[in-house]
């Protein structure tokens, strides 16, 4: 003859209910914890182990069959548009020269500004091939492109702005530029 196993059914009570709270709070706060390091601290630790190629001010990238070099840094003396309210505006342009092995198609958005003292890099607003919006650049032709950033600062930060280096996204590539 078999013996039959009985379970105890627990009942609610007091005691599991503050229990059950805590495993919810806990859950909420570890999902919290969790964005936060997904947002803040994992992009500077994956850039430090998986990073760009860095190129002193005046030399060439040469990898993934593209040779590239930033040209020209400039500032605009004027802004040339309208800043938000209670910002100021400043225009910086860099150009950039190309020569691919292979068609490329780089989007404005590849390109960032790194500046001295703003945490968050500029991507460029504009890029441009001869004064037209940048298309496909050709295999095995040098290509100049000029990229406009668009940089605003809180009216109180009276310091000037300088450019300390451009990022390329697509090869990961950080130009350091000339002082």
């Amino acid at each position: 003859m078999t013996q039959r196993v009985r379970r105890r059914i627990e009942q609610p009570s007091e005691e599991t209910g503050k229990r059950n709270t805590v495993l919810v709070w806990g859950a909420i706060l570890g999902v919290l914890a969790g964005l936060m390091l997904g947002i803040y601290a994992l992009p500077p630790i994956l850039r430090h182990y998986y990073g760009e190629t860095k190129v002193a001010a005046d030399e060439f990238y040469s990898g993934d069959g593209k040779l590239i070099k930033v040209v020209n840094v400039g500032q605009a003396s004027e802004p040339l548009g309208e800043a938000a309210a209670g910002m100021r505006r400043e225009d910086f342009f860099v150009t950039v020269s190309i020569l691919s092995k292979t068609q490329w198609t780089p989007l404005p958005t590849n390109f960032s500004l790194e500046l001295h003292d703003i945490h968050d890099w500029k991507q460029a607003s504009e890029a441009t091939v001869d004064g037209e919006k940048i298309g496909t650049i050709a295999p095995g032709a040098e290509t100049e492109v000029s990229l406009h950033f668009v940089v605003e600062t809180p009216v109180g930060n009276a310091g000037q702005l300088k450019p300390e280096a451009l990022h390329l996204s697509d090869p990961r590539v950080r130009f350091a530029i000339a002082e």
